[in-house]
């Protein structure tokens, strides 16, 4: 009996472990993902062997499968990773397979690298009289405020320059000139390579005999603007709300960026909430345009605070009476010198509250004499709001009237005949 219940809750423990599996497969499966990753290399080990790479050069990234849970491996960026070409084992000319290296892994996420593509570099090596040279790109011009060029490359990224030693001595740089004002018409230019020299001039024997393709895209830095929808709890008031970032860098042509103000994220909705939080926001991007950087997820603080309470002690003698009798038969008195006025709102409101701000009447309207409970109307300012609306008493009192006798006038004698 013994053994059983011992296999009984092993296998219990064993199927719950298998649904817990399942569980996790269903919520954040395993997937594979390609990730384009830098490649760099000691390519100046070369220049020591009077080696040059010729025709196709060194790629400039390489493609690295990995594999993991979904939440892990979305999280995973190019710069999680280095690879490495080694060319310090090129002795001579001709075309050699050079071995990418093993790409190093620097994240903290649980992943599985499943290869590189490609694993290796065909490269053609000339001992020549020449040296290669980066090409870099350097912008004239301005751009107008809030516009930046984003994502720029050239190809070739790397040229050749054969010529004499002594010239090939006094060369500097080799650059792609590239006019700002040309980039609202397009993506993409071709230019002539300027090469200069260690002295920052144009060495002439070279103009125009370097072609390069410049491309870039044109981006614009927006507000993120969060509308809200919905009321919060009773008591409390919706304060603020801070997006981070705060702005966003959106891709797209010159005159759809020109159009654009603002980007505007789904509406955050508060209804009923009584307390601050954090939510991630998803933005309505128009058509056309992309958003820089989506690697980390854009989200937005929402503070919703408790409204402040207070009561303000109001002079009746401030209370404007309404409807009462024209022909002056009563008196109307308030019994008590002041009335308390229960209000709510934002605190910065609430405290610079005066009865100055605020307006109170009462009507008496049919009413007669004697005492009488009568509800106050309270007008307040904009963002505060009454809690109970007070009363006060009224104490109406007949007036009394004198009345006015006109003397009789004595008879006048009736004439007489002959009289």
């Amino acid at each position: 009996m013994f053994e059983k219940d011992i296999i009984v809750k092993v296998l219990s423990v064993l199927i719950a472990i298998l649904i817990w599996f399942l569980v996790l497969d269903q919520d954040n499966p395993f997937i594979e993902r390609t990730v384009t990753v830098p490649l760099t290399s000691n390519v100046e080990v070369l220049d020591a062997k009077n080696l040059q790479i010729i025709g196709s050069s060194i790629p400039a990234t390489v493609d690295i499968r990995i594999k993991g849970r979904k939440k892990r491996v979305d999280s995973v960026s190019s710069g999680d990773f280095s690879v490495f070409l080694d060319l310090s084992e090129v002795e001579g000319s001709g075309i050699k397979s050079v071995d990418v290296g093993s790409p190093e892994y620097t994240g903290d996420k649980d992943i599985i690298i499943l290869g590189t593509n490609p694993t290796a570099v065909r490269l053609h090596f000339e001992r020549v009289v020449g040296k290669q040279y980066p090409v870099t790109i350097e912008f004239t011009g301005s751009l107008p405020e809030g516009y930046q060029v984003v994502n720029q490359r050239v190809d070739p990224g790397i040229i050749l320059i054969e010529e004499k030693e002594g010239t090939l001595s006094r060369v500097g740089k080799v650059v792609a000139l590239v006019n700002l004002n040309d980039l609202s018409v397009t993506k993409e230019l071709v230019v002539r390579a300027t090469v200069y020299d260690v002295e920052g001039k144009p060495m002439s024997q070279f103009e125009g005999k370097y072609p390069a393709i410049v491309s870039f895209d044109l981006a614009r830095k927006l507000p993120l603007v969060t509308p809200i929808k919905g009321k919060p709890k009773t008591g409390y008031y919706f304060k603020e709300i801070i997006p981070d970032p705060s702005s966003v860098l959106v891709i797209g042509t010159k005159s759809l960026l020109d159009s654009l103000s603002r980007i505007e994220a789904e509406a955050i909705d508060i209804e009923g909430r009584s307390e601050t939080f954090r939510t991630e926001l998803s933005l309505n991007v128009p058509q056309g345009a992309t958003i820089v950087d989506m690697s980390r997820p854009v989200t937005a603080l929402v503070s919703i605070d408790p409204l402040s309470t207070r009561t303000v002690q109001f002079p009746t003698n401030m209370i404007s009476i309404y409807d009462s009798d024209t022909t002056g038969s009563f008196e109307y008195a308030i019994v008590h010198s002041s009335v308390n006025i229960p209000v709510e709102g934002r605190p910065e409101l609430i405290q610079d509250l005066k009865a100055d701000d605020i307006k109170c009447s009462i009507s008496v309207k049919d009413l007669e004499e004697g005492d009488h409970q009568v509800p106050v109307t309270v007008s307040l300012p904009s963002g505060v709001s009454l809690r109970e609306r007070p009363s006060v008493t009224v104490i109406i009192t007949a007036v009394a009237q004198e009345t006015t006798t006109n003397p009789t006038p004595d008879p006048t004698p009736a004439p007489t005949p002959g009289g």
